[in-house]
């Protein structure tokens, strides 16, 4: 869970009596739908374990106090300190007992004054993990220019499909990891794997190297890029982990491609593309048509941009005389997010 703090608390227009003044200032919460600047305060949350809502709770029990010096992050004036609260919940590899990472994002460099809150947050067991990410900029990213350590390990773990799994801050990892199991193995079912270790995968925006890593032990190579430096070092960290020696994991821009892009790698059987929200830049899409695998599983969140890049894969785009190649032969459906209206799509393209 991403939490941020706000300068003053939002309430819905049918609570206004309910609430007094003092209770609407200084908020660390969710974001209102549809507006950037206005932050739900929230106590407890029903998504999150309860340690994680204890941690939350001491937060919240304390970070207001004045003899602290913490102040929320303004979004308008580009003011304070205080940015996000970042919850992150996975479990102990030997024990399975659940351990939890706690990820301040401030505005500026002064992991001191975090230092009351620190002490108050360690006294919970679960708590193996608490770290400071420092984002200087206007923006409203959680990803810091620098991490520091304040107590603890600077991971947790997670266990998926019987492979160990190191998660730092800002490496994505999915976060309903029951339904990622549920997940990744149809994405596997749709690989079609012959079963004679023989085929060459290639996973674009691979993460910390989990969809990978599980189909790694039955095939020849996996290749994975991603443009985020931590996760791909988590992503080589986790193939020594489970003791894979047959993935390669690559920094890179997905968007920023050129005619060169994975020359020096031999042609993948398979692809694997998990983008984020916007879909795939056009490069990438012509890459894929020149590139002929076999078969493209595409991953996806987001309904919309899926469908425009399968229109791509499979139709091409004509007002670029570029053909398309592929057959939509699938496509499911994963309701990775209970109660919402958000899913995952695994779908699966056959070279026509």
């Amino acid at each position: 869970m991403e939490f941020s703090f706000g300068p003053k608390g939002w309430v819905p227009a049918e609570q206004l009596q309910e609430k007094s003044t003092d209770e609407c200032v200084y908020a660390l919460g969710l974001h209102a739908p549809g507006f950037f600047d206005k932050v739900l305060n929230v106590n407890k949350c029903l998504l999150q374990s309860d340690s994680a809502n204890e941690v939350l709770a001491t937060v919240q029990e304390c970070w207001r106090d004045p003899e602290l010096g913490l102040s929320p992050w303004n979004v308008h004036s580009h003011t304070g300190f205080l940015k996000h609260l970042m919850l992150r919940s996975g479990r102990n590899i030997e024990t399975g007992l659940p351990e939890l990472m706690v990820n301040f994002v401030t505005s500026s460099d002064n992991p001191e004054c975090l230092r009351p809150l620190v002490e108050k947050i360690a006294t919970i067991p679960e708590v193996v993990s608490i770290v400071n990410n420092v984002n200087t900029s206007i923006g409203n990213t959680s990803v810091g220019e620098k991490e520091y350590t304040l107590y603890g390990k600077s991971t947790i773990t997670e266990i998926l499909r019987g492979l160990t799994f190191q998660i730092s801050a800002n490496s994505f990892f999915q976060t309903n990891t029951r339904q990622a199991d549920v997940l990744y193995k149809l994405i596997e079912d749709c690989a079609f794997l012959k079963g004679d270790g023989s085929e060459i995968v290639l996973d674009l925006f691979c993460g910390t190297g989990t969809i990978g890593l599980t189909l790694a032990k039955r095939v020849k190579h996996v290749y994975g890029f991603e443009v985020v430096a931590q996760a791909v070092s988590d992503a080589r960290q986790n193939a020594t982990l489970n003791f894979i020696n047959n993935a390669t994991f690559i920094e890179g821009d997905l968007n920023k491609i050129d005619s060169t892009f994975a020359s020096n790698l031999p042609k993948p059987d398979i692809v694997i593309t998990d983008p984020n929200r916007p879909g795939m830049h056009i490069k990438l899409i012509k890459f894929l048509l020149r590139l002929r695998a076999s078969r493209i599983i595409y991953v996806s969140c987001n309904p919309a941009t899926c469908a425009r890049d399968l229109n791509y894969l499979c139709y091409g785009v004509p007002e670029q005389n570029i053909e398309g190649r592929y057959r939509l032969s699938s496509l499911q459906p994963v309701d990775m997010f209970p109660h919402t209206p958000h899913i995952e799509c695994v779908c699966s393209l056959e070279l026509r």
